[in-house]
Order: structure tokens, then sequence, then C-alpha cells
């Protein structure tokens, strides 16, 4: 008996001296007691194993706590991408903004550019498209928004990393929003809106030079001024289509293809429209 009782002694002085500091470790502070180095080494653990929620709980609580300072200034870009993986695009665009505005000469500027772009583009996609659907049938707005910030980003910073891959997503855009005013046109073709229709489809020719949608915005051109009686229209539109059918009708190439296309021909376009001059 007196084995156990010294030994339970021995225990609960071991604990007393030298178990203080780990008893405190497994208590939470209150966050008032946190110092910037708790929140910040919280919000990157969470951050390193892909716990969103809980990164961006504690990034939000340094930046209230300790809005100064280079633990802030990082944060703002983290914090914008652990909401753009937690599917809150909006809020990492929040973010962006106001990092953009405080630190317009931060090394990481291009960075803070381009995630913006691409919070912006991802609002409208989904896993389906690579399947079953298109992005195009969804609000063209999120698409506008992410093309612009792709092409502030080129503007800004021509010769940065993410300028190449911003380039590829502009044009991948300029397809999706030509689609879109290709549905928009055949829609009012269905409904006999043969005008409408026609206006549609110029603004794909006149608004997205190169896309994959052009031999379609003619093709309703052609159907539209036939139904309007406008024959001299519908003429001249069918005779600039058969002088540029080989370069035109490139909607089952690849993105690679029209790229290399548009690469190493970019004046066929200018002869296109020159063709057209007068007929809209």
């Amino acid at each position: 008996m007196m084995k156990k009782t010294l030994l339970s002694a021995l225990l609960i002085g071991s604990i007393s001296l030298t178990g203080c500091s780990t008893l405190s470790n497994l208590i939470e502070k209150p966050d008032d007691q946190k110092t910037v180095e708790d929140f910040y080494g919280s919000a990157m653990e969470a951050f390193e194993e892909k716990q969103w929620d809980v990164a961006i709980e504690n990034y939000e609580k340094l930046k209230a706590y300790f809005p100064y300072g280079s633990y802030a200034e990082q944060t703002y870009l983290e914090l914008a991408y652990a909401y753009y993986k937690y599917d809150e695009s909006e809020s990492a665009i929040r973010e962006l903004d106001e990092f953009i505005r405080l630190y317009p000469n931060h090394p990481e500027i291009a960075y803070a550019y381009y995630l913006r772009a691409v919070s912006a583009d991802s609002i409208t996609r989904s896993w389906l498209d690579k399947f079953i659907t298109d992005p195009a049938t969804r609000d063209i707005k999120s698409a506008i928004r992410a093309y612009d910030y792709y092409t502030q980003l080129i503007q800004r910073f021509p010769s940065s990393k993410y300028a190449v891959a911003a380039a590829e997503r502009l044009i991948v855009l300029r397809n999706q929003q030509a689609r879109h005013e290709i549905q928009v046109a055949e829609f009012y073709m269905n409904k006999m809106a043969y005008l409408a229709a026609a206006n549609r489809a110029k603004v794909v020719l006149t608004d997205f030079p190169r896309s994959a949608s052009t031999a379609q915005a003619l093709k309703i051109l052609v159907t539209a001024y036939d139904k309007l009686g406008m024959k001299e229209n519908k003429t001249s539109v069918e005779e600039v289509y058969k002088l540029n059918q080989d370069k035109i009708e490139f909607s089952e190439k690849t993105l690679e293809d029209m790229k290399e296309l548009a690469d190493k021909d970019g004046g066929w376009w200018n002869g296109l429209m020159e063709g057209l001059q007068g007929i809209f």
C-alpha cells in the first residue's frame, strides 16, 4: 500500500512540476489572448491539411485582431485561396480586390490578379462541363468579368508566369461567350424573330473574332436574311462564306488547332470582315 501511495505521489509531483505547460497547451486560449503567431499557425496548419473552413476562420480572426503587419498582408492571399477552394469565389474576389488596393507594389501582385480572374472564372464552371454540360448556357456575366480580369492581368503583367495561362483562358472564354450568342440567336430563330437572330449572329462576328462559332453565325445570318427577304445581304454573306470556307469552318477543331491557325494566319479575319462590310 505504501509503495502504491508513494508512486501516486511521485506521479502527481511530476505532473505538478513538468506538466503545467503541457496542460496549458491542451487548453484553448481565448481569442483575445492569442498572438498573431497563434492565429497564423492555426490557419497554416488547417491550410496545409486542406481544412478550408478552419483556415478561413483563423485567417479572418487574425485580420480582425491584427489588421496590420506582414502576417495580415500575407493573410489576404492565403485567405483568398482558401475561399476559392471552399467554393466561396465571391469572398475570394473581395479579399483580392482589397489586397490589390492596399498593396499595389507587393511582390505577389501578379498572382493576386491571376487568382482573382480564376475565382471569377470558377463561378460558372462545373466538373460536368467535361462530359454533358456547357458553361455557355449559364449566366454569362461571370464569364465576362473573368475575361476582363484575365485581360487586366495580361495588360499589367505581360511577362509574368501567369500571362500564358491567362491568354489560354481568354480563348476559351471568348468561345464560350460566342456560343452563348449563338444559343440566343437560335432561340430567336425558333421564335421567328429573324431580325433579332441576325443581330445576335453579327455580335459573334464583330465581338468574338476567330471564335469557333463563326461558321454557325454566318449560317444563321444566311437563313435570317432569307426569311427577312433581304436577298442581297443573303447572297453577300454566302459569297463571303464560300471564299473563307476552309478557314472559318473549324468548329470541330481542337483549341490548340484554333490557336495555331490564328497565330499562323491572323490576317484572314480582317479579310473576312472586309468582305462583310456593308452587309451588316
